[in-house]
């Protein structure tokens, strides 16, 4: 495959042009970091060498169009929940509970109503279709759910489009955790997401803050491009364009290498539960470690696996999750499953359940989150009206929204994962 970006920045940099230009950087450390020159075209209305990758990105996920984001699933987000408000006239979407803080963020920013609508398991995204068509009415734009959440379970896609094909909305997916889905035939976009936002950096071969926006029809396009430049920076990175440039050719020509990785997350998965290790099922590129069932905490036993020469995505009171990329260096399997063997099991503690918090909203999410507000410690929270984003990261789910009644036992919970302040409403 051809990489525009890549081949236009190599070819500055071996050029001796005088860059009488920004970065201040002059190229130094950094030969492919430049601005928006003579023919390197221009991120949020490109016609030239980043309109060619991205119609290379297009086609390799089998996508109408896709625009690149240089501040990751973030502004992804942000800019089809625009396109979608803009393209249907409505400012209403419905959402699964356990969404990032990013889809939060974006609604208050552009003054949309949320519908929650919860799963059966704290941090879930497993929604169903009869939930999520009760969830829709006359005033809803789109439903946002998550394609793969951060203990690995997956959205059922091809069911939730279909209730959203018959009531007649959008469906938006945050695929940040499933761009591989490239490789396996499953992405969102082949099972009916009308929009789906990719983080290339978390299991492809990108650079951190990568992301693809993957549109299923083109007349999204101008207004999520035009939702990137006013949430964007006017200074977008070509060194992360270059990444995703490159991630493109690694997709075109390395399907098979990808599909290997895959194939050894799951063999070390059989390796680690015949080792007497407890799973919970997730999808391809992740491993989620039961701790409470070899005595640990999640805490306690990703303590143990630092102390051994690893470090892990996500740790809680029952979890350790283990995040793979298509790109994982083959010793890393051998070197897992070592330090995994070599912890202590003890007797299995009565495993850790976190209920579905269901806090009682009293205001609106934006009025709330611009309203005047005072940060208390979390334990002196209970009673008070949330204002703002308040989770422990990762995962970066908010357990309490703006606008909602902080309880006791959210306040509590908080507390245990470790959050200490929360801004309330005064």
């Amino acid at each position: 495959m051809k990489t525009p970006i890549h081949d236009f920045l190599e070819n500055y940099s071996k050029s001796g042009t005088v860059r009488l230009h920004m970065p201040g950087c002059k190229g130094l450390g950094y030969p492919y970091d430049i601005t928006e020159i003579n023919g390197a075209d221009e991120l949020y209305d490109c016609a030239g060498i980043i309109r060619a990758s991205e119609r290379n990105a297009a086609a390799l996920f089998g996508a109408a169009d896709t625009c690149y984001s240089c501040g990751g699933a973030t502004l992804a987000i942000q800019a089809m929940l625009a396109a979608a408000a803009e393209v249907t006239g409505k400012r209403k979407i419905a959402a699964c509970r356990y969404s990032h803080k990013s889809l939060v963020n974006a609604a208050v920013l552009l003054g949309l109503d949320i519908t929650w609508i919860y799963p059966e398991e704290f941090l879930g995204c497993g929604i169903s279709p009869e939930a999520a068509d009760a969830a829709i009415d006359s005033d809803t734009a789109a439903v946002f759910v998550n394609s793969v959440d951060y203990l690995g379970g997956e959205s059922d896609i091809a069911a939730l489009s279909e209730v959203c094909g018959k009531r007649g909305v959008l469906l938006l997916v945050d695929n940040a955790h499933g761009a591989y889905k490239v490789f396996t035939g499953d992405h969102p976009l082949r099972r009916g997401a009308d929009m789906t936002a990719d983080s290339a950096h978390k299991t492809l071969p990108a650079i951190t803050g990568t992301a693809y926006l993957h549109l299923a029809d083109s007349a999204f396009r101008a207004p999520a491009k035009a939702a990137m430049g006013l949430f964007g920076s006017s200074s977008p990175s070509y060194l992360m364009l270059d990444s995703l440039d490159l991630c493109n050719a690694y997709i075109a020509e390395k399907r098979n290498e990808a599909l290997r990785t895959a194939e050894r997350v799951s063999e070390l998965k059989r390796a680690l539960a015949a080792d007497g290790i407890a799973l919970r099922e997730s999808d391809a590129m992740r491993i989620t470690i039961d701790a409470n069932m070899i005595g640990y905490s999640g805490y306690e036993l990703a303590g143990h696996i630092r102390e051994n020469g690893a470090e892990c995505e996500m740790s809680g009171m029952r979890y350790v999750v283990l995040l793979f990329s298509v790109v994982q260096p083959e010793s890393d399997f051998a070197r897992t499953a070592e330090i995994l063997h070599d912890i202590p099991r003890k007797p299995s503690l009565e495993p850790k359940i976190i209920p579905v918090f269901r806090p009682v909203r009293k205001l609106p999410l934006r009025e709330a989150y611009l309203a005047a507000k005072e940060t208390v410690p979390v334990e002196q929270a209970a009673g008070r009206i949330c204002a703002g984003v308040c989770s422990p990261c990762p995962p970066c789910v908010p357990v309490v929204m703006p606008g909602e009644v902080v309880g006791e036992a959210e306040a509590k919970f908080l507390a245990d994962c470790g959050v200490e302040k929360m801004p309330t409403v005064l």
